[in-house]
This record gives C-alpha cells, sequence and structure tokens, in this order.
C-alpha cells in the first residue's frame, strides 16, 4: 500500500516538476536572448565597442561549450571568406531581428529546446530555437542546434 501510495504521488508530481523546468529553461532562453538584442541594440547605437564573443564570454548564463562553439564557427567563416565572414548573425540566425525582443512560445521539457518569437507584430513570425542544458544556454539560432530542430527561414 505504501509502494502504491509513492507512485501515484510520483505521478501526480512528475509532470508538474517537468513543468517548472521547462518553464525555468524558457525563462533563461527568453532572458539570454532579449540580453543579446538589448548588447547587439547598444553595438548599432555605438554604446559600445565590445564584441559578441566578449559579450558572450563574460555572460554566466552560456556554457563553455556555446562560446567554444561561436569562436570556431566565426573563426572557420573567416577562414573561407576573410573579408565577409558570417553574413548573418549564428545566435539569432538572421541579418535583422526584432529589436523590441523575443518572447516564449514553447518548451520541450525533455530536450531543453525553447522556441521564441518576436515581441511586436511587424516579428511574429520571426522564431528561434533556443537549448537550455543544466540552466545554461547550450545552444541558439544555429550554434549547437541540429538542422531538423532550428526554426526554418
Amino acid at each position: 500500500m505504501k509502494f502504491n501510495s509513492i507512485l501515484l504521488l510520483a505521478t501526480v508530481l512528475a509532470p508538474t516538476l517537468c513543468h517548472a523546468d521547462c518553464q525555468q529553461n524558457a525563462a533563461i532562453a527568453n532572458q539570454f536572448i532579449n540580453g543579446y538584442i538589448k548588447y547587439n541594440n547598444a553595438v548599432y547605437q555605438q554604446k559600445t565597442k565590445q564584441t559578441a564573443l566578449e559579450w558572450l564570454q563574460k555572460n554566466k548564463t552560456v556554457t563553455p561549450h556555446f562560446t567554444q562553439s561561436y569562436q570556431q564557427l566565426l573563426t572557420q567563416a573567416e577562414k573561407e571568406d576573410p573579408e565577409l565572414g558570417l553574413d548573418f548573425d549564428p545566435i539569432l540566425d538572421a541579418q535583422d531581428y526584432p529589436e523590441q525582443g523575443v518572447k516564449i512560445v514553447n518548451c520541450e521539457a525533455q530536450s531543453g529546446l525553447v522556441t521564441l518569437a518576436g515581441k511586436d507584430k511587424e516579428w511574429k513570425n520571426f522564431k528561434l530555437v533556443v537549448n537550455v542544458l543544466d540552466k545554461r544556454v547550450d545552444g541558439a539560432g544555429v550554434i549547437n542546434i541540429p538542422k531538423d530542430k532550428q526554426a526554418s527561414r
């Protein structure tokens, strides 16, 4: 009887705990991307000279794996095309972005993938996938996100 009670309790609480983790992952992803957009806006307005790599290295919400993958992607792109490098932002998987920020659209508890979309009407179709691993961002845009899980463009 005691075992049945524990099993019933676990069955009832498990979805709640998964839902809480999903909500926490979504909040982490949303905060990270909105912070990155704020950083990009500051660059555009010439309020900072900090590079995106420097911004990532100082950011405590990303994994070292994310920062390393970002750096490797930039290095490879510069080798392939020294004048242009990448012609898009790999974190946002876009050339342009919703300057007003993003909001949470969906969260997958099992995978840690969070889908975000632009806040304002003009950007509602802009989607972005972020991967949260152990409460830190490990992927966003094209960085560490499998092609079949990336937002369609």
